[in-house]
C-alpha cells in the first residue's frame, strides 16, 4: 500500500511539474510532501511543565484547539485519546473526571466526523449526551446533538438531520448555536436542491460569523455559496469564490478548507472540459489528502479523478480509480465499530422515548388532578354537575373507541383494495401472456402448420419439376412466416436504438425533482452496442429492476450506474447512496431472485456490499464469450 501510495505521488508531481504554468494560472494550487502546520512550541512547554493531571489537561486543551482549527484531525484524534487515557490516573474527583470526559468526548467526536469516520463519531456524541445529562450540563448536550445531527446529514439521513436540528432551534437560548444550525440547513437544502432555501440560510450564518471574526466558518460559508452559484449556472462566479476561499484559507492555514476549495475547482475545470487544468489540480488534492491521511478528501479527490478519466475516454485508469475507491470506503467502513454504534443508538433512542412517555405520563396525572379538584369542587357546590361530567367521559371514551374502530376498519378497507389491485394487476399479466401464446399457437397452427401439411402431401405425390418449383416457393414462404414470428417476440426498441442510449434515455424519465439523482456511464459504448439482442434485453431488464428497488427501499440522493466491457468481462456497477441494508440478515424478493435467474443464462456473477446507513453497491459481472455478440 505505501508503495501505491509513493507511485501515485511521484505521479503527481510529474503532474505538477509538467503542468506548472497551466496549475498556477488556474488556481495556484500547491502541493506538500507533509502538513504544514508548525505546531507553537509554547503549547508543548506548558505540557511538559505540568505536574499533576488537572493541569496537564488544560495544558493541552489550547493544543486540540489549534490543530482542530488547522484542520489537522489527525493531531486531535491522537492527543485526546492520551488524555482519555489519562483520565483514570488518581487526582481527579468524580466530578472532575466526567466532566474532563464531557469536554473529550464531543473533540473526540468532532474529529472523527471531520475525518468521515461517522459511526466513531456517532458513538462518542452518543457517550457525551449521556453523561453530560447526568451532569445537567445542557450546553453540551446541544452541542453532541448539534455534532449527532451533523453525522446524519452527512450520512444522507435529512429527515433525522432537520428533525434534530429544530429540537434545537426550539431551546432558543443560544444565539451561536442557533446560527450553527443555519449553517448546516443551508448545506441540507444545497444537497436536496432548494437552491432558494439553502442560500438563505448560508448568508444569515455568513452575517452571524463575520460578525463574530470567526474566519474559518466564514470562510466554509462562502464555499457553500460558491457550491450554490455553481448549481445555478453561475460558473464564473462559482469558480472566483472557490479561489478566494483557497486564497484565505492557506493563508490562515485551514488546510482542511484549502483541500476542499481546490476540490470544488477542479471539479468545476470538468464540467468546463479544461481536463488537462482539472487533471492536475485534483491530482494535487489527492495527494494531499493521501499524505495528510485524510479519507474523506481522497474519497473525494478519486472519485473526481475517475470521473475525469471516464470523460476523456481512459477507462482503464477510471477503472483502476473506481477500484480503488471502493478499496478506500471499505478501509473507512472497518475502522468503525459498528456494533457497539448500533447498540448504543438504539439505547439513545429508546431513552428518548421513555422521557417522552415519563413527560406524557406526568402531563397526564397533572390533567387528571385537575380533574379531581374540579369534580370536588362540583359535588360540594352543585350535585347534578357530577351525573353531567360523568356523562360527558363516557360520552369521550365511547367517541374514543369508536374513533380507534373506523381507523381500523378504514385500515382494514385500505389493505383489501390494495389487495383487490393487485389480482387485478395479476389477471390482467396473465390475461395478457395467455393470449400471446393463444396467438402464437394459431400461427403455428394456422399458417406454418397448414403450408408444412401441404408441402408434405405434395412431396408423398408429385414428382414433376414444376411442382418442385412450387414446393420450393411454398416452403420459402414458411420460412418468412417463421422468422416474422419471431421478429415479433423481440421488442422493436432494441432494434432500432443503440443500447446504451436506450437505458440512457429510460434513465432520464426519473430525473426529475423530488427524485434521486441518476447517473449514467457506458465505456466503451461502441462495443456494448455490440453484444447480443438477448443479452441486451436482460441487462435492460436488470437495470430497470435495481432501480425500481432503489425507488421504493433506499431513500437515495444520489445513484450512479457504470456499464463497462475491459478484457472480455461486462461489468454493471450499480450504487447508491441510501440507507442500505445488512445482506446477512436481508430477505431478498421476486426481483433479486430474477436477477439471478437471468444472470444464470450467461453465467454472470452478482455481488452485493451493503450496510445499514452506508448505501448499496451491487457488482455484476458477465463473462463475454462469442455467441454474446451479433452478427
Amino acid at each position: 500500500m505505501r508503495r501505491y501510495k509513493a507511485i501515485f505521488l511521484l505521479l503527481a508531481g510529474l503532474w505538477a511539474v509538467s503542468g506548472s504554468c497551466l496549475a498556477q494560472n488556474e488556481g495556484g494550487f500547491t502541493g506538500y510532501g507533509e502538513v504544514p502546520v508548525k505546531t507553537p512550541d509554547s503549547f508543548f512547554r506548558k505540557i511538559n511543565l505540568a505536574t499533576d493531571v488537572k493541569t496537564k489537561i488544560l495544558a493541552v486543551q489550547p493544543l486540540l484547539a489549534f490543530h482542530a482549527a488547522h484542520g489537522t484531525t489527525d493531531s486531535v484524534i491522537l492527543y485526546a485519546q492520551q488524555l482519555i487515557a489519562t483520565l483514570n490516573q488518581n487526582g481527579l474527583s468524580a466530578a472532575d473526571k466526567l466532566s474532563y470526559q464531557v469536554s473529550l468526548y464531543l473533540t473526540l467526536a468532532n474529529a472523527y466526523s471531520e475525518e468521515g469516520l461517522y459511526d466513531e463519531a456517532l458513538r462518542f456524541y452518543l457517550q457525551g449526551i449521556g453523561i453530560a445529562e447526568s451532569l445537567g450540563n445542557k450546553a453540551a448536550v446541544n452541542e453532541n446533538k448539534l455534532g449527532m445531527a451533523n453525522v446524519y446529514a452527512a450520512r444522507s439521513e435529512y429527515d433525522k438531520a432537520i428533525t434534530t436540528y429544530n429540537d434545537l432551534l426550539n431551546t432558543g437560548q443560544d444565539e451561536r448555536l442557533k446560527y450553527l444550525v443555519y449553517e448546516r440547513l443551508g448545506m441540507i437544502f444545497l444537497q436536496r436542491r432548494d437552491l432558494f432555501q439553502a442560500k438563505q440560510y448560508t448568508e444569515k450564518a455568513l452575517i452571524y460569523f463575520q460578525q463574530q471574526h470567526q474566519e474559518k466558518k466564514v470562510l466554509q460559508a462562502k464555499l457553500t455559496l460558491g457550491i450554490i452559484a455553481e448549481f445555478n449556472q453561475q460558473a464564473e462566479e462559482a469558480y472566483s469564490i472557490y479561489n478566494e476561499v483557497k486564497d484565505n484559507a492557506l493563508q490562515h492555514q485551514f488546510f482542511d478548507l484549502y483541500i476542499s476549495a481546490g476540490q470544488r475547482m477542479g471539479d468545476l475545470l470538468i464540467s468546463r472540459k479544461e481536463y488537462d487544468n482539472a487533471k492536475v489540480l485534483l491530482s494535487l488534492v489527492y495527494a494531499n489528502a493521501l499524505q495528510w491521511n485524510d479519507a474523506k478528501a481522497q474519497l473525494k479527490a478519486l472519485n473526481s479523478l475517475r470521473n475525469l478519466h471516464a470523460v476523456t475516454g481512459d477507462y482503464k485508469n477510471a477503472y483502476a480509480l473506481m477500484t480503488q475507491y471502493l478499496g478506500i470506503s471499505q478501509d473507512v467502513l472497518n475502522k468503525q465499530n459498528k456494533k457497539e454504534i448500533n447498540e448504543l443508538e438504539i439505547k439513545y433512542q429508546t431513552a428518548q422515548k421513555e422521557k417522552e412517555i415519563l413527560n406524557k405520563e406526568n402531563e397526564l396525572n397533572h390533567q387528571k388532578t385537575i380533574k379531581y379538584s374540579l369534580l370536588i369542587g362540583f359535588l360540594v357546590i352543585l350535585l347534578p354537575v357530577i351525573g353531567l361530567l360523568y356523562m360527558y367521559y363516557q360520552k369521550l371514551q365511547a367517541q374514543s373507541k369508536l374513533n380507534a374502530t373506523m381507523e381500523e376498519m378504514n385500515r382494514q378497507k385500505i389493505a383489501a383494495l390494495l389487495k383487490d389491485k393487485e389480482l387485478e394487476l395479476l389477471k390482467a399479466s396473465v390475461s395478457g401472456q395467455e393470449k400471446e401464446r393463444k396467438r402464437i399457437a394459431g400461427e403455428l397452427h394456422d399458417s406454418i402448420g397448414g403450408n408444412l401439411a401441404a408441402i408434405k402431401l405434395q412431396l408423398s405425390n408429385q414428382t414433376d419439376m414444376v411442382r418442385r418449383e412450387a414446393l420450393i416457393r411454398q416452403v420459402d414462404d414458411t420460412y418468412h412466416q417463421v422468422r416474422d414470428l419471431s421478429h415479433d417476440l423481440v421488442p422493436q426498441k432494441f432494434s432500432n436504438t443503440g443500447f446504451t442510449e436506450l437505458i440512457a434515455a429510460y434513465i432520464r424519465q426519473f430525473n426529475v425533482p423530488g427524485n434521486a439523482i441518476i447517473t449514467f456511464q457506458a465505456f466503451p459504448s461502441e462495443e456494448i452496442d455490440r453484444i447480443g439482442t438477448s443479452l441486451k434485453v436482460e441487462i435492460y431488464k436488470i437495470i430497470q429492476e435495481l432501480i425500481t428497488n432503489a425507488q421504493k427501499h433506499s431513500q437515495a440522493s444520489k445513484v450512479e450506474i457504470q456499464l463497462t466491457q475491459l478484457d472480455g468481462i461486462l461489468k454493471l456497477l450499480f450504487e447508491d447512496d441510501g440507507r442500505g441494508f445488512s445482506p446477512e440478515t436481508a430477505k431478498y424478493g421476486i426481483g433479486f431472485q430474477n436477477i439471478r435467474e437471468r444472470l444464470q443464462l450467461f453465467d454472470g456473477v452478482l455481488s452485493i456490499d451493503a450496510f445499514p446507513s452506508k448505501g448499496t453497491v451491487i457488482d455484476i459481472e458477465i463473462p463475454l464469450k462469442p455467441e454474446c455478440y451479433e452478427a
